[in-house]
């Protein structure tokens, strides 16, 4: 039996963002009322029920071939009256074309997690469903592990299948990384120290079995160099627009000086990045049908909104000789702006004196790669279908404001999702049941009636802590009325 896929929303993988990313490529590509979204690979189906949710006019298919995950994804679903949500179990590399016409034709495909874990038969399957089902001028969204980065792991994935004893179970990775830490006491762990290795080896384990059991235990682990993936996706008639990484599209952030000079022969070339870039996943964007628009007049129409108190000093992306950020008399006019509510990129940056002023790419991938700020695209204000979605998945997933899961709190002000952590999805059920944020007692009494003594007044503290921060984002976003 196949572990329980674990759950772990990322806004980079939601089209939403996918918008942030067309605009700085000069695409023209914006979310519209209605699409065909499909999440290939989707799991447990978080990210598609997140985006049937947050936007009821589009139709979202999530497709696995887990039976267990897919019973999930609709068991949640039709809990939360999302009637544009549609789970399917299948199989890509067992469908022939006529099987595959039935399925609909789409404007967003994503594959999260998906293309560097499956055989070569699955994967020519997605490449045929892209090239018979997505629209002209559809974005393919894929995420997946990629050298040269990722082949530091290669020893350690092959370790941990033969600890594993050929099992991918979440059980079978629990046992295999008892033996991996009792190798390493032992002395004999000969394997790079990637950060994958130490937190496997951190005590306690920060890592979830049925995680480390998708992430290592297939047999097709596979990480994939740019190049070849997007010479396998061609004969979808798919170009690659960009990294959901925003930072990525500055040439001057990856690597020194010295570095991207000594690789002037690569220069432009994606595979010049992956050397110089210490990450071991990438998350591209591709497009059908490759348009042209100005990029900085795109990037300055964004509206963007702040996701976190904006802080008193600029936020900072890390480069290889350390951290770039705004000086303060650029910052603060542009903190002060998001303090307000919603602004455009170009807003932002033309309150910025104009010897000071960041170009829009930079101010961009600054405001969204650092987690600061998130893109919107509809007024501030409660949905239907989003509160129903928000209340049945705290119920479901974090009955007790408790675990570890990278959760999303659907939101139609941003099209998506925004991330929320157990103790964030108990709390807005919690507030959507009619409980009253300025009596924080009840609140808990709503999901933790039971709890006394020092962990009670330790939860009361968190939950005080949280709603002071939270409240007013998560009215910001439509997730709580005004």
């Amino acid at each position: 039996m196949g572990a329980a896929y674990s759950i772990a929303f990322q806004a980079q993988q939601t089209p939403a963002h996918f918008a942030l990313v067309a605009a700085m490529a000069g695409h023209p590509w914006t979310p519209r009322e209605r699409m065909v979204v499909v999440d290939l690979g989707c799991g447990r189906g978080h990210v598609a029920q997140v985006l049937a949710a947050a936007n009821p006019g589009w139709t979202v298919f999530g497709l696995d071939h887990d039976a267990a995950a897919i019973a999930e994804a609709r068991q949640l679903a039709a809990r939360a009256g999302l009637a544009n949500a549609n789970f399917l179990e299948l199989d890509l590399a067992a469908l022939d074309g006529a099987e595959l016409d039935q399925l609909p034709e789409c404007d967003v495909v994503m594959a999260h997690g998906l293309w560097g874990w499956v055989s070569d038969a699955v994967r020519a399957g997605v490449v045929r469903f892209l090239a018979r089902r997505l629209k002209p001028g559809g974005l393919v969204y894929v995420g997946t592990n990629a050298m040269p980065a990722a082949g530091a792991e290669a020893g350690l994935q092959r370790l941990l299948r033969h600890l594993a004893g050929g099992e991918a179970s979440a059980e079978a990775a629990l046992h295999a990384m008892a033996r991996l830490r009792a190798l390493a006491e032992s002395g004999g762990l000969n394997l790079p120290r990637t950060p994958m290795l130490e937190r496997l080896l951190a005590e306690p384990c920060v890592l979830e079995p049925g995680f480390v059991a998708h992430e290592f235990l297939t047999p097709h682990w596979r990480p994939v160099f740019h190049e070849d993936l997007a010479a396998a996706l061609a004969p979808a008639r798919l170009e690659f627009l960009g990294s959901c990484n925003l930072a990525e599209a500055l040439p001057a952030l990856a690597g020194t000086p010295a570095q991207r000079a000594a690789l002037a022969p690569l220069e432009g070339m994606e595979f010049a990045k992956d050397l110089l870039l210490p990450r071991p996943f990438r998350a591209d964007l591709f497009v059908r049908g490759r348009r042209r628009q100005d990029p900085d007049a795109a990037m300055d129409a964004l509206p963007l909104a702040a996701w976190q108190a904006p802080p008193a000093t600029s936020p900072a992306l890390r480069t290889a000789e350390g951290r770039a950020a705004l000086p303060e008399a650029a910052w603060a006019p542009i903190a002060a702006l998001l303090a307000e509510g919603p602004a455009r990129l170009g807003a932002l940056r033309a309150a910025v004196p104009e010897a000071l002023r960041p170009q829009p790419a930079e101010l961009l991938a600054l405001l969204v790669d650092t987690g600061l700020c998130l893109p919107v695209f509809r007024p501030p204000a409660t949905a239907p279908a989003a509160t129903r979605f928000n209340r049945a998945a705290a119920a479901f997933h974090a009955p007790g404001g408790e675990g570890r899961g990278h959760f999303a709190l659907a939101s139609p002000v941003a099209a998506g999702g925004v991330p929320a952590g157990a103790l964030d999805l108990a709390l807005v059920g919690a507030l959507l049941a009619g409980g009253d944020a300025a009596h924080p007692e009840a609140l808990l009494a709503q999901f933790q009636p039971g709890l006394g003594g020092g962990a009670r007044l330790a939860a009361l503290s968190r939950i005080r802590e949280r709603l002071a921060e939270a409240l007013p984002l998560w009215r910001r976003f439509g997730i709580l009325p005004a």
